[in-house]
């Protein structure tokens, strides 16, 4: 299963924080500003990094900090 990390979980953080930039959110996670950027477009991030971004935003629930994209094994013809 393919999920994403809502964008307003990181503006939150953003926001919450004070940080003027991605590239301060990735120094504030101690991610790398590709990986913000990733997590942006919509990629799937690691269990590790998803954890730090709940935890930043303080989201207690996974269902609120993600966007699920269930892919089909079967397609309908």
């Amino acid at each position: 299963m393919a999920f994403q990390i809502r964008p307003e979980v990181l503006d939150k953080i953003r926001v919450e924080q004070d940080l003027n930039s991605d590239e301060a959110l990735a120094h504030h996670l101690g991610l790398s500003l590709g990986t913000i950027h990733g997590l942006r477009k919509g990629r799937t991030p690691t269990v590790p990094t998803l954890v730090r971004v709940m935890d930043a935003a303080n989201v207690k629930f996974i269902k609120s900090a993600i966007v699920n994209h269930a892919k089909e094994d079967n397609p309908a013809a």
